[in-house]
């Protein structure tokens, strides 16, 4: 918590930062006064003047009889800014982080052969998993992703709920999340076959990323292509004057 804030203030920081998180859901009811006030070691008029301050911002409602409920993630950011730390995070995390809500449509699933421009990517492998699946921002579509990761360094992919989960959870769970990403930018029409699915103009400018992501023994372990709209998104890049 930020010390310089009023301590209700404070309260109010610490619950945003917990949807944004999401360690607290959209419909969740929050604890009592009572149990905030002992879970804080602060009165309860302290936690009141909290909620109160949360219901002004409708992020959550009082329901008679029942308990305050949480309706809203906070705004923070209206971008997505990329590139703006060096922690290796999922695309839904990032969108949590700047208080907006992220979901996601899974388009396919498939294990395919390593051949073409993919070869290139991933000299040794025979087959890849392709999973395919648009990101969305407060309900509406916002990147489209395909994500390719060796059949030889991850198994029983299939039997993982890639919609409901990061791919970087279950890369997690199997030992390989990149603990290094390297991006390049580009910015492009959006491909004609995901015009209707980001319910764009087919003329539409996006920023495209190309994503090579490399676990801790510096092994190649995602190859993802990701078209983003401009609407929610900013980028921070660095140069360096040459000498």
């Amino acid at each position: 918590m930020n010390k310089n804030l009023p301590i209700y203030m404070q309260l109010v920081e610490s619950i945003k930062k917990k949807i944004v998180s999401g360690d607290l859901k959209i419909g969740e009811r929050l604890v009592s006064e009572r149990e905030m006030s002992l879970q804080y070691g602060i009165n309860r008029m302290t936690v009141r003047n909290a909620l109160k301050q949360l219901k002004n911002e409708g992020i959550i409602e009082a329901r008679r009889g029942s308990g305050n409920y949480i309706i809203k993630v906070p705004t923070l950011e209206d971008k997505l800014q990329l590139g703006q730390s060096n922690a290796v995070l999922s695309l839904s995390m990032q969108i949590r982080q700047n208080g907006m809500k992220s979901s996601r449509q899974m388009i396919s699933f498939k294990k395919i052969f390593c051949e073409g421009a993919l070869k290139d990517t991933f000299p040794n492998e025979d087959k890849l998993y392709e999973i395919v699946r648009l990101s969305l921002i407060n309900d509406n579509p916002y990147a489209f992703q395909k994500a390719y990761i060796p059949c030889s360094v991850f198994k029983e992919a299939e039997r993982f709920d890639f919609e409901s989960f990061s791919l970087y959870k279950y890369m997690e769970d199997q030992g390989h999340r990149p603990d290094k990403v390297i991006s390049y930018l580009q910015i492009v029409s959006i491909p004609d076959e995901y015009v209707d699915i980001m319910n764009v103009n087919k003329d539409k400018k996006v920023f495209l990323f190309d994503y090579y992501g490399f676990d801790k023994d510096h092994g190649l372990v995602e190859y993802t292509i990701s078209y983003h709209l401009p609407e929610y998104t900013s980028f921070k890049y660095v140069s360096k004057k040459s000498k």
